[in-house]
Order: C-alpha cells, then sequence, then structure tokens
C-alpha cells in the first residue's frame, strides 16, 4: 500500500512540478507525512533527492520550449544551493513540529500570493516575447 501512495504522491508531483514549475515539494512533503506517516525532516530530504530528477527533466523541457532565461541560472543556482546548504543543516537543529508548522504556513502565504497576483499587461507582454 505505502509503494502506490508513493507512485501517486510522485505522479502528482510531476505533474504539479511540470505545469507549474515547482519542484514538487508542495506536493512530496505534505503527502510523505499524512499519507505515509514519515517525519518532516525524512519527508523533506526525499522532496529534495526526488526534485533534482524532477528539475532536471523540467529545465530541458522549458529550455527547448524557450520559456527559461538561461542569463538569470548563473546567479540563481549558486545562491540557491549554498542557501540549501544552510537550511538543511538548519533544518535539523528545529523541532519537526515546526519545521511542519512553518512548511504550512509558507504554504498559505505563498499560494495566497499566487491566488491574489495580477500581473500587469506590460510584464505579460515582456514574458510572452521572450
Amino acid at each position: 500500500m505505502d509503494l502506490a501512495i508513493g507512485v501517486a504522491i510522485g505522479v502528482v508531483a510531476g505533474l504539479i512540478g511540470g505545469m507549474l514549475g515547482v519542484g514538487g515539494g508542495i506536493t512530496i512533503v505534505p503527502g510523505a507525512v499524512i499519507f505515509l506517516g514519515t517525519d518532516q525532516a525524512t519527508a523533506q530530504g526525499v522532496s529534495l533527492a526526488a526534485i533534482v530528477v524532477t528539475s532536471a527533466v523540467g529545465t530541458i523541457a522549458h529550455y527547448r520550449q524557450r520559456t527559461m532565461r538561461a542569463e538569470l541560472v548563473p546567479w540563481i543556482a549558486p545562491a540557491a544551493v549554498a542557501a540549501s546548504v544552510v537550511a538543511a543543516w538548519a533544518a535539523g537543529l528545529v523541532d519537526p513540529t515546526w519545521l511542519r508548522r512553518g512548511f504550512a504556513v509558507l504554504l498559505v502565504l505563498f499560494g495566497s500570493r499566487m491566488i491574489l497576483y495580477r500581473p500587469s499587461a506590460e510584464r505579460d507582454q515582456l514574458v510572452s516575447t521572450e
């Protein structure tokens, strides 16, 4: 049963990751905690491992579709890697209950922002012509 649930979580994460440009962590972490009974830190580790593969495939697809600004990668990637190392270390110092709560708060905040955000027409035109 755990295998079927894990596969379902992976399928949903892949679909959401590919369509919405997220690494799948918004699906994998809660799915592993709620449906598989995994502790928060382990769920985060599994999510990050899966995101490596998902992100690589998504990057290739978006590069081929020309929906990626490759000139931003050298600036964003090193900062993200450095922050990941520090955050993974810090997560080991935090109680799993607070990690879970913090993750939930971030999901609500970012989700609310995405629901309420309305890009300007100028920005839409800029994005669609690149």
